[in-house]
């Protein structure tokens, strides 16, 4: 056995109680549905903040794109900037607020409830949930895969019993405690993700420095790795940039992070929060990718990079610690992946579609059960491992955006937007995504390097204004009480 693996483990077992507990906590504050899925609109910046900021950086950003940093060099540093500026800052300036004020003015448990209500349509909501249960369930494979592999590379133990491991603990708070406990244990999970990566980051700036381990990289293994676009195309780079920083415009589960907030006030004060928070963790991982190959070489499978890292260059302590980060990380993204997968098919596809005369507390259970098969289910396409974390994510992160980003945006800003155009314009964007990743790879390789996610924008883009244009106007008087 490792020396390292007592300590890492105690410190793990620790965690993994303590979001436990937080579960338990949080099923005692679960008395409908409504404080299932919205947590009754209690929580204030602090909890807001880190909730949002661990559910949208885990074991995707710091084991897949750490990797991918590894493979393809310095360049993805741009990447990081992009994700400060367009995940982070704006989204939350741009959405923030009003999407706190239309979902309150709609009343709406779910980010599909809230478009359906705005749109006035039904049709709307089969289409959106048949898209957030594929983008959620690809999400959570990519989660589940990337905290299982570090699992499996730090404790010696196979990718099977990694699994199971995990979906065991996010399977029993997530359905004992929803979104209650959802946002407790990403709360905690963003503090410890936070002391891990600033960790991890002054592990590695010991042994190579920063400039200079820049100069040894580009030295030892070629200029590629030092230069734009780094070892891939530029429609790449650009893909890569494009749809980590339009996860929260068009994921559901990020979204639905600020229906939670206690007012517009607590939106507000959530933004420097998460500014600050997300910027320490996109730069440590950008940067620790990269130099890992001066410390460890090549020749490293992409989601193996940083488990291997962790353990080549840190103490018993520490590795426990950025051992519990990165499985915080995971387990607050796959929490409210999972949950949102189980919103859509439990309420906005069965309750609001298929049998809408079934009762909250019999669509909370519903809900429950959905949510351990959701979770199941991911497992079993993680364990087949189709593809790595970094492909499998950028698909489902794809889908969604392409299906939800102009209808909610153009929902909150604009007043001529209908609900054909919406129905079109997710459609058609979610099915581009789909066709180019059958046609030219998921990676986008096929098509030299464009991934699916820019030719699924453009199509939802264009489509969304020419279709609402062409069809009849919603009431003026509805669109001014809900958008004024």
């Amino acid at each position: 056995m490792e020396n390292y693996i007592p300590m890492a483990i105690t410190i793990l077992v620790i965690y993994l109680l303590m979001n436990v507990g937080v579960g338990l906590y949080g099923m005692r504050k679960i008395k409908s549905a409504e404080s299932y899925y919205t947590s009754g609109h209690a929580m204030g910046p602090w909890a807001v903040a880190l909730a949002f900021g661990a559910t949208c950086y885990s074991a995707t950003l710091i084991i897949g794109f750490g990797g991918k940093a590894y493979d393809v060099g310095a360049s993805l540093m741009w990447v990081a900037a992009s994700n400060l500026l367009f995940m982070t800052y704006l989204v939350w300036a741009l959405l923030g607020k009003r999407v706190r004020k239309l979902q309150e003015k709609v009343g709406a448990f779910t980010v599909t409830e809230m478009l359906v209500k705005r749109y006035r349509t039904e049709a709307l909501r089969p289409v959106l949930a048949i898209v957030v249960a594929f983008s959620m369930i690809a999400y959570t494979v990519a989660v589940l895969t990337g905290t299982a592999r570090l699992f499996e590379v730090l404790f010696h133990i196979p990718f099977f019993w990694a699994l199971i491991i995990v979906i065991f603990v996010i399977g029993f708070y997530v359905t004992t405690g929803g979104i209650v406990s959802t946002v407790y244990n990403d709360f905690l999970q963003g503090i410890v993700m936070f002391i891990g990566m600033v960790l991890l980051f002054l592990f590695v700036y010991s042994r190579v420095g920063f400039t200079s381990g820049y100069e040894l990289l580009g030295k030892t293994f070629g200029e590629t790795f030092v230069s734009m676009p780094g070892n891939i195309t530029w429609w790449s780079l650009i893909s890569i940039c494009l749809v980590t920083s339009l996860i929260p415009w068009g994921m559901p589960q990020i979204v639905h992070y600020m229906f939670i907030a206690r007012d517009a006030k607590a939106v507000n004060r959530a933004i420097p929060i998460v500014t600050i928070w997300t910027f320490v963790i996109v730069y440590a991982v950008y940067y620790v990718g990269p130099m890992a190959r001066v410390i460890l070489g090549a020749g490293i499978h992409t989601d193996k990079v940083i488990p291997t890292l962790i353990a080549t260059i840190m103490p018993p302590l520490a590795i426990g610690i950025i051992l519990s980060s990165v499985a915080a990380a995971s387990m607050s993204t796959m929490a409210g992946t999972s949950l949102q997968a189980s919103f859509a098919l439990s309420r906005d596809l069965y309750q609001k579609t298929i049998s809408r005369g079934t009762s909250d507390e019999k669509i909370l259970f519903i809900s429950k059960i959905i949510t351990i098969c959701v979770i199941v289910f991911s497992a079993l396409l993680a364990y087949k491992q189709l593809a790595n974390i970094a492909e499998t994510f950028m698909i489902g992160a794809a889908a969604s955006c392409a299906s939800f980003i102009p209808i909610l945006l153009c929902g909150l800003y604009w007043k001529r937007g209908t609900g054909k155009g919406a129905i079109a314009s997710s459609t058609l964007g979610f099915a581009t995504v789909v066709i180019w990743s059958l046609l030219f790879g998921s990676d986008g390789q096929g098509a030299g390097g464009i991934h699916a996610i820019i030719p699924g924008q453009i199509v939802s883009w264009l489509t969304f204004p020419i279709a609402s244009l062409l069809t009849k106007p919603l009431d003026p008087e509805f669109i001014r009480k809900i958008m004024d």
